[in-house]
């Protein structure tokens, strides 16, 4: 089929067709001739116009390097040469100068047109101001840098924070033939909100701490500070439990965060006549394993928690319990209790007694070390979701 003179687009009518698509871009765009001196503008469009404030009457027939200025780095300007040495296409990142000296940042996209003969004889040029775009990216390196400024202190604050945290927790445990103590303490941060103490208040007399502060970090390690002297302060001065953590009570009372409280577990036991007392204040019950007669029990008093209501407002009671040769007490924090396996189900504890009595033959030592490896079996992980802190002693003969 025949077109009709008509529908024939005249070259002229094609070539001012595309003369007006190229004038609507935003991008500025230039073909310059390969085959003549100093390889010259012969288009621009309207766009880069608007982009670099020069006329098309004052740049054609010019080299584009006129956009160059002092500060425009050679790389980019060597990276164009070597392609257009090469007829190759290449896009690069320079800092150019519009007609009233304003710098910008052009992204330059060049592309060869070649002959038939594979020889080039233009390039075309679209240039993008980019200037937001790289001043958005200089205010996140810096920012990033800030940032990383700050992680740094932060890193440096926690780890002299942790270390001042090692040194409230005992370095040793109180020597004596007829008791054995154990402890295993892993923060899941580098300091976290729980603590034990293991102190001889009395010759064969020992006071056994196990707490736990609400949250993680610097301030969970403040109040650990402020726990932990508040209870040395007075643990010499009673060998009754609730007094202590009465007493640990009235000093922390109003002079913690809003909100901030303090579970703690506190058992005095003498080894002179193996009895034990204990003060449970808002904290997981503990747990006496008796290998005799293969059973589990439950030390529980229900005291209220430290820290959050007045003196005036609370008591604090103290069980007392017998112990034999052989016995094993065990004290903990929440982290091996709240624990999911894959199934979402959070272990129980019948599952956590149940594996205690089971494994009531090891030492006390040998017994803590079992549970950790227990709980993360049970979750799958390798580390717990909270601090993690057990503190036990075992009756010698």
């Amino acid at each position: 089929m025949r077109m009709s003179s008509k529908e024939i687009v005249s070259f002229r009518e094609f070539e001012d067709l595309l003369i007006k698509a190229t004038n609507t871009s935003n991008e500025g765009i230039t073909i310059s001739s390969m085959d003549q001196p100093d390889r010259p503008l012969v288009f621009v469009n309207e766009g880069f116009e608007r982009l670099t404030g020069y006329s098309k009457e004052e740049v054609i027939g010019k080299n584009c390097r006129f956009l160059q200025g002092n500060n425009t780095d050679k790389s980019p300007v060597e990276e164009l040469r070597r392609a257009i040495k090469n007829g190759e296409q290449t896009t690069v990142e320079l800092l150019n100068y519009k007609k009233d000296g304003t710098p910008f940042w052009n992204r330059l996209s060049i592309t060869p047109l070649k002959d038939k003969n594979g020889i080039t004889t233009h390039y075309v040029g679209v240039q993008s101001d980019i200037t937001e775009l790289r001043e958005t990216q200089k205010s996140l390196k810096e920012a990033n840098k800030e940032l990383a400024l700050y992680q740094e202190k932060m890193n440096f604050e926690l780890e002299e924070a942790r270390r001042v945290q090692n040194f409230i927790l005992p370095g040793s445990y109180p020597k004596n033939t007829q008791v054995q103590f154990a402890s295993i303490y892993e923060p899941m941060d580098q300091i976290g909100g729980d603590f034990y103490d293991i102190i001889e208040i009395e010759k064969g007399i020992y006071g056994i701490l196990i707490a736990d502060v609400t949250g993680h970090g610097i301030q969970a390690a403040l109040l650990t500070f402020m726990t932990s002297f508040a209870f040395k302060n007075t643990a010499i001065q009673t060998t009754s439990t609730a007094e202590l953590v009465s007493a640990t009570n009235g000093k922390l009372y109003n002079k913690m965060p809003r909100g901030s409280f303090v579970t703690m577990f506190y058992a005095i036991y003498d080894s002179n006549d193996r009895t034990l007392t204990y003060t449970q204040a808002g904290h997981p019950e503990g747990y006496l394993i008796r290998t005799s007669s293969k059973e589990v029990i439950a030390l529980t008093s229900q005291s209220p928690l430290v820290g959050a209501f007045s003196s005036d407002s609370v008591i604090y009671t103290e069980s007392k319990i017998q112990l034999k040769i052989g016995d094993k007490i065990l004290l903990y924090t929440d982290a091996i209790l709240e624990v999911w396996n894959s199934q979402d189900i959070m272990m129980n504890k019948e599952e956590f007694t149940s594996f205690l009595l089971k494994n009531s033959h090891l030492s006390i030592q040998e017994l803590l070390e079992s549970i950790k490896s227990f709980g993360l079996s049970y979750s799958g992980k390798t580390t717990f979701n909270d601090d993690f802190t057990m503190v036990g002693f075992q009756v010698l003969d």
